[in-house]
């Protein structure tokens, strides 16, 4: 780097040193040695050095009709210079610019998260191409080739495992502090770090479009977007900094004391005022994204601040969203005659159970099925839904579906009518439930099993139960929200006795059964009528109404859903129910923050100006106590990124 580059890199610093140079110079040459006149030339020279990029930034802003406050210390340094204040005009220069590159310095360290973001980007990938192995740039790989992943190296893109097996740390991405086995068929996302055995992975997302730079985006927008509390300061600083240069004015007309005028020009800077907010709301949602939290901004993060009320959607958020079939019981019909039958009927529908439903037929052997009452693992095959292996069952399609939303399915096949869903499809095609499959649904549903039941033309034949367990740190999220004094509802469309199972098993009083995603979000709505701030968190798509309704949107499992990642108001990035009450407290010290800094903003403010109305402060000690106050508000909104 030669010097003229080294310089331009490294202006601010060196402005700053020299200025405070000359200045120690001019004090000691006037001071020790009492020669006046040089002595005065050092501190002019100071103020000019320091002050040029002041005077230039000044300038500018009042070429766009904004009286800023580098408008008020050149007013104030020049106006010392022209009564002879040299040594006055030179400190407040010097402590103003020191003030500006120390706080260019801390404010760098608030967006640290984003900078680290920045770094995981791996800068080649290994990739097989025409039989053989090569080293390209990683923004170079394209969708569709095979990458090479050795352990302990970075995953250059977004891509499906097809060889290999190995752990992969998630932390950097999604904040999961486990690593987390990957094998054939599983996703994998740039940045992550492989640890032990080699993967091959074809590449689905590549560059730009990978998760990771999807999050970096996201993170970057929300440091730039402004919250209201941003807004409404900005706005009083438009009025209060033109109001300080009158009310300098005036008491100069008044009192003829060029000095305290002067002084009055230094300590009302409205800096800790208009940087306080800001350094929070950076920190914060810098914070967040280190934990695999995105937030859309500051806006959101004030709001979620005043989260008083968390609504959770039962299936994929309180539970895993991996239904697997618990068992398959047939009443004058063959346990797998009914499972065929729904599996026909169900094969046309994207409803999560169906999938559960289809993998259970192909599996075969419903009647083999052992019964899951006890909320231990059932064997889960609902990923196995794209067709069945050689050896397993075929299903035929259905001639005539109609998917009834809420309720279940309605097929023709082999000229029989198959209905599959809950009670309320069975009373809306006025079929009756035999006291036995009833009295047996409500066991399985007691026992926190979903009860699908299974009609052959105008009989009830049978019910298929359905489980997806709890995830484990369901019950630890709620109680965590509960304690913090945050009310918990939980809103399913799932019958009522599954509901209370599942409630009553995670620690929610409050919850609303066999609800349609309009009446989810009706249920959202009324809460906030009874003047709650509601968050709902849910999956980012079947809860899209409820999300949007809600004051704050949380999409849970958001890595690789590029919905989510763009649209939710909070994005959890790993299916980590624990993120979501951290966030809520992370959201309220934040608040807490913005306030602290507002406070320490007025209150030192108002101590100057007391101290120049009692004339114990003066120019350089005004600025003095306002460096320090703009740094002490920097240092208090960087706490968070500790949180």
């Amino acid at each position: 780097m030669n010097a003229k580059r080294y310089v331009r890199a490294h202006r601010q610093p060196i402005v700053v040193a020299a200025s405070g140079l000359l200045l120690s110079l001019g004090w000691t040459v006037g001071t020790l040695h009492d020669v006046a006149l040089l002595s005065a030339g050092l501190m002019i020279l100071a103020a000019a050095v320091g002050g040029y990029d002041v005077a230039k930034k000044a300038f500018y802003t009042l070429r766009s009709g904004t009286v800023g406050i580098n408008t008020l210390v050149t007013l104030a340094a020049v106006g010392a210079i022209a009564i002879g204040e040299y040594w006055e005009a030179a400190a407040v220069v010097f402590l103003f610019s020191l003030g500006n590159y120390l706080e260019a310095r801390t404010m760098a360290k608030t967006r640290s998260a984003l900078e680290e973001l920045l770094e995981l980007a791996p800068d080649t990938a290994i990739v097989r191409r025409d039989g053989e192995t090569v080293e390209v740039p990683a923004r170079e790989v394209e969708p569709g080739e095979t990458v090479v992943i050795k352990p302990g190296a970075k995953v250059p893109v977004d891509g499906e495992v097809t060889d290999g097996e190995s752990a992969i740390d998630q932390s950097p991405v999604t904040g999961e502090s486990a690593p987390v086995r990957k094998s054939a068929g599983d996703e994998v996302y740039a940045g992550t770090i492989n640890q032990a055995g080699a993967l091959e992975v074809v590449a689905t997302d590549t560059g730009r479009d990978t998760t990771l730079e999807r999050i970096i985006r996201r993170v970057e927008e929300a440091q730039e977007a402004q919250a209201p509390t941003e807004t409404i300061i900005e706005r009083f600083a438009r009025y209060y900094t033109p109001a300080i240069v009158v009310l300098a004015v005036g008491t100069y007309a008044i009192t003829g004391n060029a000095v305290t005028s002067l002084t009055l020009l230094v300590i009302g800077c409205p800096g800790a005022l208009v940087i306080g907010p800001p350094v929070s709301i950076v920190s914060a949602i810098g914070s967040a994204a280190r934990a695999g939290v995105l937030l859309k901004g500051g806006e959101h993060l004030e709001t979620a601040g005043k989260i008083d009320c968390v609504a959770f959607d039962k299936t994929g958020t309180l539970t895993k969203g991996e239904p697997a079939v618990a068992s398959v019981d047939g009443f004058g019909v063959a346990d797998d005659d009914v499972l065929r039958a729904a599996a026909i009927a169900e094969k046309k529908s994207e409803h999560h159970l169906a999938d559960a439903i289809l993998a259970a037929a192909r599996a075969g052997d419903a009647s083999a099925r052992e019964t899951a009452t006890d909320g231990g693992v059932v064997t889960d095959h609902s990923a196995d839904s794209a067709g069945p292996e050689p050896d397993e069952p075929a299903i035929p399609d259905p001639e005539a579906v109609d998917v009834v939303a809420g309720k279940g399915v309605v097929a023709q096949y082999d000229g029989r009518t198959i209905a599959v869903g809950n009670r309320a499809l069975l009373a809306d095609r006025g079929l009756e439930v035999p006291s036995e499959i009833a009295a047996h649904a409500r066991e399985r549903e007691a026992a926190g099993e979903t009860a699908v039941y299974v009609a052959l033309e105008s009989e009830v034949v049978g019910v298929v139960s359905i489980r997806d367990e709890l995830r484990p740190a369901a019950s630890d999220a709620v109680a965590t929200l509960e304690a913090a004094g945050v009310r918990t509802v939980m809103l399913t469309g799932d019958n009522d006795r599954t509901a209370r199972s599942v409630a009553e098993a995670v620690g929610i009083e409050d919850y609303r059964a066999e609800l349609l995603p309009e009446e989810k979000r009706d249920a959202i709505e009324s809460l906030r009528a009874e003047g709650h701030v509601v968050a709902m968190v849910g999956d980012g798509i079947n809860d899209a109404p409820s999300l949007a309704a809600a004051d704050v949107g949380v999409a849970m499992g958001a890595a690789g859903t590029d919905a989510a990642i763009e649209t939710a108001d909070m994005a959890l990035l790993a299916d980590d129910l624990e993120r979501v009450p951290e966030a809520v407290g992370l959201s309220k010290a934040t608040r807490r923050n913005v306030s602290e800094n507002v406070a320490i903003a007025v209150a030192t403010v108002g101590l100057l100006l007391a101290g120049v109305v009692a004339g114990a402060v003066h120019m350089a000690a005004g600025m003095l106590l306002h460096i320090a106050s703009v740094l002490l508000v920097i240092l208090n909104g960087m706490r968070l990124l500790r949180y």
